[in-house]
């Protein structure tokens, strides 16, 4: 992954992506895009899928990470992209289950270059 940068308006941009990201820690939702800065998954996108704590969130992508079994992640271990994805925010909202093929989908439509 590259190196990340801050443009004119105080985001910082994944080279990458080229999605704008937040620095603020206290506005992660369930859905949010994120990619992880720290560990051995450092690169991989997730998705939030539950929130523990202010720190602490759950995050997923489908793949290795199932909406079954998620990974707990510090947020400042983090990126936080201003998207979300909504398929999965009306699904936690109104109860319905999440499928590991809803979060899979969501983050290529939400990553891919356009």
């Amino acid at each position: 992954m590259a190196e990340s940068e801050t443009s004119v308006d105080g985001f910082v941009e994944d080279a990458a992506s080229r999605l704008p990201v937040t620095k603020v820690r206290d506005m992660v939702e369930i859905g949010h895009l994120v990619s992880s800065i720290k560990g051995r998954d450092r690169g991989r996108y997730y998705l939030v899928v539950g929130i523990i704590s202010q720190s602490m969130v759950l995050v997923a992508d489908g793949e290795e990470r199932k909406v079954e079994d998620p990974k707990r992640k510090n947020v400042r271990h983090l990126h936080l992209f201003n998207v979300i994805a909504g398929e999965v925010l009306n699904k936690a909202l109104s109860g319905r289950r999440v499928t590991n093929t809803d979060i899979r989908r969501e983050i290529k439509s939400l990553t891919e270059t356009k």
